[in-house]
């Protein structure tokens, strides 16, 4: 834990530092999707990246946003009448987690292959922290085969833990448009604990976005 907080103290004294430089800064907005272990589904990715271009080919950035998967659990059966021509349902335990992972980035563009492939290629590695919710609810039932009953029920979680992530991608600029789209994959691993418990999150991920030029501070 303490070798977690050193490094990052010095990611957020080395961020810091950056809006001082006069560079080209770019914002991008992406949507997508993602596959985590545990649970072994896919979910709803969302994310912004704020970006510091040094230089054409070299990029550093903060990405943050929103990983959210939902799903359902059988926990039992339930009569909806009298007798045993009742029809019966099945009764689902409901959860969510909803992960927010912030992420030092440094990305390589390749603008000089766009004449040839009509895209700009790009890769990017990154490394940070990641912060996720776990909620668990149920019903009060009683269950038609055991005939035991449950109480509503209704659980959470906090899971923290590192997080990298590596991305490949693509963009493509339209002539005389600021804008550039484009779309990118990858993997992200997070492996995040809560006390003894502990929940894989990693998985790949899938994205398409925009990204929009801000010009150099002065």
């Amino acid at each position: 834990m303490k070798r977690t907080l050193i490094i990052l103290v010095l990611l957020a004294l080395a961020f810091s530092a950056l809006p001082a430089l006069a560079v080209e800064r770019d914002i991008q907005g992406k949507l997508g999707t993602g596959y985590s272990s545990d649970p072994a589904k896919f979910g709803l990715d969302l994310n912004f990246q704020y970006n510091w271009v040094l230089d054409p080919y070299f990029v550093i950035g903060l990405d943050s946003g929103l990983y959210w998967i939902r799903w359902e659990r059988k926990i039992g059966t339930e009569g909806l009448g009298a007798g045993n021509t009742a029809p019966f349902v099945d009764v689902k335990a409901d959860s969510n987690v909803y992960m927010f992972p912030v992420i030092a980035d440094a990305q390589i563009r390749l603008p000089v292959l766009k004449d040839y492939i009509f895209v700009t290629p790009y890769a990017t590695i990154g490394f940070g922290y990641s912060f996720m919710l776990l909620t668990y609810s149920q019903p009060d039932f009683t269950d038609s085969n055991t005939g035991e009953s449950y109480e509503k029920e209704r659980k959470y979680k906090f899971f923290t833990g590192l997080a990298y992530q590596l991305l490949a991608g693509a963009g493509y600029q339209f002539k005389n448009s600021k804008v550039e789209f484009f779309a990118e994959a990858g993997y992200r691993s997070a492996k995040l604990k809560s006390g003894d418990l502990e929940l894989d999150m990693s998985g790949l991920v899938m994205r398409i976005g925009a990204k929009y030029p801000l010009g150099a501070k002065s």
